[in-house]
């Protein structure tokens, strides 16, 4: 499984070691935080409320189908912002981190993404066409630390490759209660101070262009489901409803509750909170591997029939299911759903009720644009031209269902509530692999590596998705998305996999010599802070002609965030402590910080272990809990970078 924590570790050390962090994934017993929270940043003004699109979007005035078309029809088509000027509170200072005048490094800036001004704030369509992207100040300063580090080296190539990278936006992680407040002392902002920034930023590229806005994408994801990760060991986040079998057969937690209450109900609100918020475009992408293990990690697959690669059997010893057995068939909590649990219409459980009550809430407000993650090509990716019961086939199916079944009150929406899918959240699957074929007819001879499954990367992955979803069948579920209407987002921080005889895209005849994929894990399935990983294509939208669908690659985790902590501290010598440099000495000492409660050593992230069969190959350095800053993981990712910094093989 994978680990999408946004939580840094922070400890007062001399500026060229400084680690700058944030405690985002608290214990269960934490009380909620408020917005409330400040921090030492520039004040954001209103903007003017004649402007067609700052529309007050509060939740309780958008409970009807009609009241949602009215205002987004309304956002359609504005691009008039408030002159930005003194007078707004407009601050260059505030946002010094996206200004073009601040940057001395030596790669051009090509890449970058630039909006454009006067379209449209609003959009019908893909949301990261056409405008810029935000950049988040907090990334910058994680990063910061490891520049000081390389300043200090004399590492002056590094060096501007770190400049380079830290120009790239990535997303937002709201993974626990606590990080929607933010946290001062590690500085980090709440969701609050980032959409007053992502304004910010806004009014600064309205200035360069003569006052004339542009559109402002924002990526927030939505990362704290009740008794998240069941399959997985670092991660089980904060709200518990099921709890895992070893705590008994009780079923009575708040963890639902709390998610609708202070978490969701309390993003949406902020999402609608002030007028200005409503010129943004808010990507909300929900619950990083929370459906696939629905359809993979449960004894008994979503349809009733046994689900391919089951990683959490049922043992005799636990007559209560495994941990996400107990989440598939919870149906207490708003679970239950009429017309489920007969038949071709099966019971989904609790993920599935968080995720519709999620969906819903975001659907209520004109300006969110909702992704649901959808795995990886190694994950849902296995067909079959007779089964339709295939990972590929029975996940469409579900998701259909999923969505379908987020209608609820607002009846009338069906799959139109979301815009669509991002694959490879947090994960390692290259965008393309140049020399290997993802033919039906070639899975046999590729069987070693790709295990029989014909998507082979990810483009090949969203092409089958696209085509099922598009498609009414009842195989797969009858209904279907508009091919209009939807689109993908891959996570592309961690696939670049640039090596120097990495083959180029175009450099040859794509077949079944599996000995020259650019993928070099030894599974699939390996999702642990990946050794000769690199840094992928930068984020752009519609980075592929060939694919209308495909709306942009995006750094959905911004690399050099620990995947999960590599040793048990506790079994550290004293001698081996005393060895450590001081980088390591960090990520010692902050193994027993009380902000990773809930996490926990997963035998993916050990190097040297066995898993699914295979030994994993990991950063061969400490790694620090999911989501800290892990910088020499931060430092190989560069190194590896492919494209090349400042290049790209999707123009």
């Amino acid at each position: 499984m994978l680990n999408k924590k946004l939580q840094y570790w922070g400890v007062s050390v001399s500026k060229a070691l400084l680690l700058m962090g944030s405690t985002a994934v608290m214990s269960a017993c934490v009380g909620k935080t408020t917005s409330s929270q400040s921090m030492s940043q520039s004040s954001v003004s209103s903007l003017s409320t004649s402007t067609t699109t700052s529309t007050s979007l509060s939740a309780s005035s958008m409970g009807t189908v009609s009241s949602i078309a009215s205002e987004a029809s309304s956002m359609l088509g504005s691009s008039s912002l408030p002159e930005a000027s003194s007078s707004t509170g407009f601050d260059p200072g505030a946002i010094d981190v996206i200004s073009d005048d601040n940057y001395d490094g030596n790669i051009p800036l090509d890449q970058k993404v630039v909006g454009q001004a006067g379209a449209a704030l609003q959009t019908a369509g893909n949301p990261f066409e056409d405008a810029y992207f935000y950049l988040s100040p907090d990334v910058k300063t994680m990063m910061d630390s490891s520049l000081d580090i390389i300043k200090a080296q004399g590492d002056d190539n590094l060096v501007n490759k770190i400049k380079y990278v830290q120009r790239q936006p990535s997303a937002v992680w709201m993974d626990s209660i606590a990080t929607i407040g933010g946290d001062v002392a590690a500085g980090r902002r709440s969701l609050e101070q980032h959409l007053d920034a992502a304004v910010e930023q806004q009014r600064y590229y309205a200035a360069q262009n003569a006052g004339q806005a542009a559109p402002m994408t924002v990526v927030v994801i939505i990362y704290n489901l009740p008794d998240r990760d069941c399959a997985a060991f670092a991660s089980n986040g904060q709200l518990i409803e099921v709890g895992k079998p070893a705590d008994g057969a009780a079923q009575n937690g708040d963890g639902y509750e709390r998610y609708r209450d202070d978490y969701i109900g309390e993003i949406a609100a902020i999402f609608s909170k002030k007028p200005e918020y409503a010129n943004l475009r808010i990507v909300a992408m929900l619950e990083p591997d929370s459906f696939p293990n629905m359809i993979t990690n449960t004894n008994e697959g979503a349809n009733g029939e046994p689900a391919n690669g089951t990683l959490n059997p049922t043992p005799a010893s636990l007559p209560n299911g495994g941990y996400c057995d107990r989440i598939l068939s919870h149906t207490g909590s708003g679970a239950a759903v009429a017309g489920e649990g007969t038949g071709d219409t099966p019971h989904l459980g609790l993920y599935a009720a968080s995720l519709r009550l999620a969906i819903a809430e975001f659907a209520k407000i004109p300006n969110v644009y909702t992704y649901l993650d959808i795995g990886h090509a190694g994950w849902l990716g296995w067909d079959s031209d007779t089964d339709n019961v295939s990972n590929m086939k029975r996940g469409v199916k579900y998701f259909k269902q999923l969505v379908d079944g987020a209608d609820g009150a607002l009846d009338g929406l069906g799959l139109d509530m979301i815009r669509g899918f991002a694959s490879n959240t947090s994960g390692y699957t290259p965008v393309e692999e140049p020399l290997i074929s993802n033919a039906v007819a070639d899975r046999a001879a590729l069987q070693g590596f790709y295990q029989w499954n014909p998507a082979v990367d990810e483009v090949s992955y969203i092409d089958m998705l696209q085509k099922y979803f598009t498609t009414s069948d009842p195989a797969f579920g009858t209904a279907s998305f508009d091919a209009n209407k939807f689109g993908f987002i891959i996570d592309t921080a961690r696939n670049g996999w640039g090596s120097d005889n990495r083959p180029e895209l175009g450099s040859g005849t794509k077949g079944t010599d599996a000995n020259k994929r650019i993928d070099v894990r030894a599974h699939r399935g390996h999702w642990c802070n990946v050794n000769n990983a690199g840094v992928g294509e930068v984020p752009k939208a519609n980075p592929d002609v060939s694919r209308p669908y495909l709306d942009a690659f995006f750094w959905m985790k911004p690399p050099g965030e620990s995947d999960g902590i590599s040793f048990d501290h506790t079994k550290l010598s004293a001698s081996e402590v005393a060895a450590l440099d001081a980088i390591d000495r960090k990520v010692y000492e902050s193994a027993t910080d009380g902000v990773y409660a809930g996490k926990s050593l997963d035998t993916m992230c050990i190097p040297g272990q066995a898993r699914e069969g295979v030994t994993v190959d990991v950063v061969p350095n400490m790694a620090p809990h999911a989501g800290a800053w892990f910088h020499k993981q931060f430092i190989m990712l560069i190194n590896n970078a492919h494209p090349p910094l400042g290049q790209s093989d999707y123009d």
